[in-house]
């Protein structure tokens, strides 16, 4: 499993553990309520009004949200998993509409879910630039110390091997 994807299993194990404790609120909330009232234990009873607005109010809102995460989890396993590298295929694959999955697509990209891919608006494609090499700002080399010598495309150390490019 590459690491874009530990990164989104443990946000959504996130999302549903909070999902959990706000449903665990709401039904919690209301025998505090009726404890505290009948009981006269004050602090009980605003606890229970507190974890029952709570969970009344967030709980749909959270498993919207949780609901939302793991269709953006199963894009990234798409993109990732399956090299699915249009939005059309994509589309297709999840049985969405293609500006659905163009806005999953975005999102993934932007929460850096997906890596690796430069993103057309249409397409992922993947980027295989490489990072720049390293450049020589001395004669000697960083690897082991020896005296560079001058090649075609840059240094040498005629040591241990290792080619450098020019300043």
């Amino acid at each position: 499993m590459k690491k874009e994807q530990r990164l989104i299993d443990k946000d959504v194990k996130k999302m549903l553990l909070i999902c959990l404790l706000s449903t665990l609120a709401l039904i919690a909330g209301v025998p505090m309520i009726v404890f505290g009232a009948t009981k006269s234990l004050w602090i009980l009873l605003v606890l229970g009004i507190v974890c029952t607005v709570f969970g009344f109010y967030g709980m749909p809102i959270l498993w919207v949200n949780f609901g939302s995460l793991k269709t953006l989890k199963r894009v990234v396993d798409a993109v990732m998993e399956e090299h699915l590298t249009t939005i059309a295929e994509i589309a297709s694959q999840l049985q969405m509409q293609e500006r659905e999955a163009r806005d999953y697509v975005r999102k993934a990209i932007n929460k850096k879910y997906i890596t690796g891919y430069i993103y057309d608006g249409n397409t992922l494609v993947p980027n295989e630039k490489q990072a720049p090499k390293k450049k020589v700002s001395q004669t000697r080399c960083s690897n082991c110390g020896g005296v560079m010598e001058k090649a075609e495309n840059g240094w040498v150390c005629p040591y241990c091997g290792s080619k450098f490019e020019n300043v």
